[in-house]
């Protein structure tokens, strides 16, 4: 069993990133239905329903982290969301199409082109994760001191520092990737 604090702030930061995630694609409904539609992936009457399965999915992950007698069931469904959305991305790269918005959304406000480092991001959250998955590492039952509290604070927002400047150097990296095909 691993150590309680670090299975709470994974649980809080994935919790915070979904949750995110969700409530940009709500906000640019339309865009995230582009984005969608933008993959390919799917017949042109499914891009609605799955982006509406999609972000309940992210949605009911975030919940169910945070619910500990449903915790199992909220790592499955956040490895799921992330499966699904790191399937799309791949496929599209063996296609050759960059160019397409993977509709993350979330913590960063930046749109974001298909790479490699969007599989590997979601590789990392995934691996997130598993601090939360019962008997590979959750939570281990103790008592729980102040120390504690500062620790989850401090390395939650670490973690989710983490995410963010993941993504800036993400979007930069496309960014100068664009310029340079230019």
């Amino acid at each position: 069993m691993g150590d309680p604090v670090i299975a709470y702030a994974a649980l809080a930061v994935l919790t915070a990133i979904f949750w995110l995630g969700a409530l940009h694609k709500l906000r640019d409904w339309s865009g995230f239905e582009a984005a969608v539609a933008g993959y390919r992936l799917l017949p042109t009457v499914l891009h609605r329903p799955f982006a509406l399965v999609f972000v309940v999915a992210e949605l009911l992950a975030g919940g169910l982290l945070l619910w500990p007698a449903a915790r199992a069931a909220g790592v499955a469904v956040a490895l799921a969301v992330l499966a699904a959305a790191t399937l799309g991305v791949t496929v599209n790269l063996l296609r050759g199409r960059t160019d397409i918005d993977c509709g993350c959304g979330g913590l960063s406000q930046a749109p974001a082109s298909l790479s490699w480092w969007v599989v590997a991001r979601n590789g990392l959250l995934a691996l997130l994760a598993l601090p939360a998955w019962p008997g590979i590492g959750g939570p281990a039952v103790r008592d729980l001191v102040w120390l504690d509290g500062v620790t989850f604070f401090g390395m939650s927002l670490a973690l989710l520092g983490l995410y963010l400047a993941f993504n800036q150097l993400l979007a930069s990296h496309l960014e100068m990737r664009k310029r340079s095909q230019s």
